[in-house]
C-alpha cells in the first residue's frame, strides 16, 4: 500500500514538498515516455522509408530512458511499490515488525544520502564530457542520480517520521 500524501503527518511542509516533486516527476515520466515513443517512431520512419537515419535518435532515447528509470524508481519508492522481501518481516509480532521496519528505513535513508553524495561527485567528474551526437554535457545525464536519490531520501525521512509517530500502534504490513 502506497504512502501517497500525508498532509497530516509530522512535518506537513516536508509532505507538501514531496507531493510537489512527486507530481513533477510523474509529469516528466509521461513526457519522457511520449518523447521516447515519438523519437523512435520518427527514427524508424526516417531510416526505413526515407533512407535518412536520424543520427541523434538512439542517444536521446537512451538518455531519456535512463531519466525515466530513475524518476520512476523514485516515484515507486514513495508509494512502497518497489520489490521487497516481506515474508520474514510480516511474520514478526507487530511491535518487532515496527522496530525492524524503522531500522530498515533508517538504513535505506543513510544509503540514499550516500548515493546522493556520490551521484553529485559522479556528475561533476563527467561534466567536461560531451554526448557524442547531441554534444550536451554528460552532467545532464548523470544529474538524475543525485536528483532521484535526493527525492527518495526526503521520502525516507518522511517514512521514518511517520513510523516514529506511529509508536505503540499496530504494526503495518511491509
Amino acid at each position: 500500500s502506497g504512502s501517497g500524501s500525508s498532509k497530516e503527518g509530522t512535518f506537513p511542509m516536508l509532505s507538501y514538498v514531496i507531493d510537489r516533486l512527486d507530481r513533477l516527476f510523474q509529469a516528466l515520466l509521461i513526457l519522457f515516455m511520449v518523447e521516447i515513443t515519438l523519437v523512435i517512431s520518427i527514427a524508424v520512419v526516417s531510416r526505413y522509408f526515407m533512407n535518412s537515419p536520424v543520427y541523434w535518435a538512439e542517444e536521446v532515447t537512451r538518455y531519456s530512458f535512463v531519466w525515466a528509470t530513475f524518476l520512476g524508481a523514485a516515484c515507486a519508492y514513495r508509494r512502497n511499490e518497489l520489490v521487497s522481501m516481506s515474508v520474514i518481516v510480516n511474520a514478526l509480532s507487530p511491535e518487532n515488525r515496527r522496530r525492524v521496519l524503522l531500522v530498515l528505513e533508517i538504513v535505506i535513508g543513510l544509503f540514499l544520502a550516500l548515493a546522493m553524495v556520490f551521484g553529485i561527485g559522479m556528475a561533476r567528474v563527467v561534466s567536461p564530457q560531451l554526448a557524442v551526437s547531441t554534444q550536451i554535457s554528460m552532467a545532464w545525464l548523470y544529474s538524475v542520480v543525485p536528483l532521484s536519490f535526493f527525492f527518495m531520501f526526503l521520502c525516507a525521512v518522511e517514512k521514518i517520521c511517520d513510523r516514529l509517530r506511529k509508536t505503540g500502534r499496530e504494526g503495518e504490513e511491509l
